[in-house]
Formats: structure tokens, C-alpha cells, sequence
């Protein structure tokens, strides 16, 4: 755990913790450091076991990734538990356990598994399509619900959008032949993590001044979209990496969970929306 934490410091390593939480997004914080530290390339992990179910068999002689799984108390604890009143600072604890997972590059389908092994490539979307304009909406609406007033009116300069704090005002660029609807959608994501920085503030978040803001709101809007499969590395990641350049030295994993934290809320949402809105 120490070795995935101490490699999340360089470039390098962000740019892989970002990567890999594309496809382990509802993964804790912590497995996600495990997985991409001991195999960046990873897309999907599952127990031996579960890939059986899936269709697949782990190839002889594959090594296992490591990663966290909880471990409940014994139903007899539970039951024990609840005849004593089920007092809530007495429940038995869980505990959790290293437990060996291996990714998708690491099996091969069963060749009489009915009806065939299940599907694992997940669907992609292009930065220049409109495949997710539908989550526009909900996002507004979302903005809405953090007290910010937000319009679609044209941008002037490089930007495709701002947030003024003083104000609550969000502006995303209108669409045009050179922005799209997928376009329009991660810039939304990345202004509305601008004032979810603000607004979910907690005692123990590090302090964030402006060039670090910047690294954490456009890593935020990476990792969203790239959950909904919307690759934006090759405008992101360079992104993230000039703003970085102008941050003080400090280890940048304080920022990770933060990240997380604030991916998760944007996640919930575009998952809970039904394509069709």
C-alpha cells in the first residue's frame, strides 16, 4: 500500500490512478491504488471464482492482484448480537483481508459455457459525439441544486466555460461545429467540480489555491467521463500536467481521495440517469 501511494507522486503515477479509476470507480480508494500499482493495464478484476460464473477460467500460472475485501461477522455474531439488544457500539466489526482478484487480460473464455461467456468490453464514447447529451440536463439541474445559476450563452476566448464564485454563475459555450454535446457535457462536469470544491468542503480537505484547484477539478472531470466511457486524456492529462507543473511540491495524494470523494457525487448522478432523459 505504501510502495502505491509513494507512486502516485510522480506524473506517471497520477495519470495511471486516473486511468485505472475509469474502470474500478466503485472501488474504494484504496483498491484503486492497489490495483493500478500492481497492474496499470487492468480494466476488469474479479475473484477466481466469479470469472467461472462469468464464462472465463484464470490461465494457469497468472498472479493474483491483491486488493481489500471485507469480511462480515458470522451470522451466529450478528444473531447473538441482536438477542442482546443489538446495541450499535457493540456490533461485531467487519474486517478486511487481502484476497487474490485477476484481470480480464489474465483469463480465457470457456469454450461450453451457456449461451457464452458474458461481455466485458464496456461501451466508449467519442469526445466530438453526443452520446451522453443526455446527462446535460441533469447536470444543470444539479447546479441548480448547489445554488448556482447556470446558462448556455456564448464563450469569448480559449475557455469553453467559467463558474464566477462571487456570483453562482455557471456558463457553458453554446454547441457549434467545434463543440459538441459530449464536449459540452465534460465542461459542464468540470466547472460543476469547481464548486463542488466549495461546496462539500470538509474540516479535514486540504486547502486548495488556484493552480491546485485547477488539477483537481479537470482530474475530476477525467475521471467522470472517462466512468461513462469518454476518453478526454489526450486533452486532459496534458491539463492537469501543465497546471501541476505550477503547484507547489506537496505530495499530490492529499488530493486523490478528494478527487474521489467528488467524482463519486457527479458518478452517482450520470449512473442514476436513464439514457433516454
Amino acid at each position: 500500500m505504501q510502495e502505491a501511494v509513494d507512486a502516485l507522486r510522480s506524473g506517471e503515477g497520477w495519470r495511471r490512478w486516473l486511468t485505472v479509476r475509469r474502470h474500478f470507480h466503485t472501488y474504494s480508494f484504496h483498491n484503486q491504488l492497489l490495483i493500478a500499482h500492481q497492474c496499470p493495464e487492468a480494466t476488469r478484476v474479479a475473484g477466481f471464482r466469479a470469472w467461472l460464473k462469468l464464462g472465463y477460467a484464470v490461465r494457469r500460472g497468472e498472479r493474483g492482484i491483491r486488493i481489500w475485501a471485507p469480511c462480515p461477522p458470522p451470522k451466529k455474531q450478528i444473531a447473538e448480537w441482536k438477542q442482546a439488544g443489538a446495541n450499535p457500539h457493540e456490533r461485531p466489526p467487519t474486517y478486511f483481508n487481502l484476497v487474490a482478484v485477476f484481470d480480464c487480460s489474465q483469463v480465457d473464455p470457456l469454450p461450453d459455457f451457456p449461451g457464452g461467456p458474458i461481455p466485458l468490453n464496456p461501451p466508449s464514447e467519442s469526445v466530438v459525439g453526443d452520446g451522453l447529451a443526455y446527462l446535460f440536463g441533469p447536470l444543470v439541474a444539479f447546479g441548480h441544486s448547489l445554488g448556482l445559476s447556470v446558462t448556455v450563452e456564448p464563450v469569448s476566448g480559449a475557455a469553453s466555460g467559467y463558474l464566477e464564485p462571487a456570483t453562482d454563475r455557471l456558463v457553458i459555450d453554446v454547441l457549434s461545429e467545434f463543440f459538441s454535446a459530449n464536449a459540452q457535457v465534460q465542461t459542464l462536469v468540470h466547472e460543476l467540480a469547481h464548486a463542488l470544491v466549495r461546496h462539500d468542503r470538509r474540516p479535514e480537505d486540504p486547502k486548495l489555491p488556484y493552480f491546485e484547484e485547477e488539477v483537481v477539478v479537470e482530474s475530476v472531470a477525467f475521471a467522470v467521463c472517462a466512468s461513462l466511457g469518454l476518453d478526454t486524456s489526450p486533452s486532459s492529462i496534458p491539463y492537469i500536467a501543465g497546471w501541476g507543473e505550477r503547484s507547489d511540491d506537496e505530495p499530490i495524494e492529499r488530493y486523490a481521495a478528494l478527487i474521489d470523494r467528488l467524482a463519486n457525487r457527479l458518478e452517482d448522478l450520470a449512473f442514476a440517469t436513464p439514457t433516454s432523459s
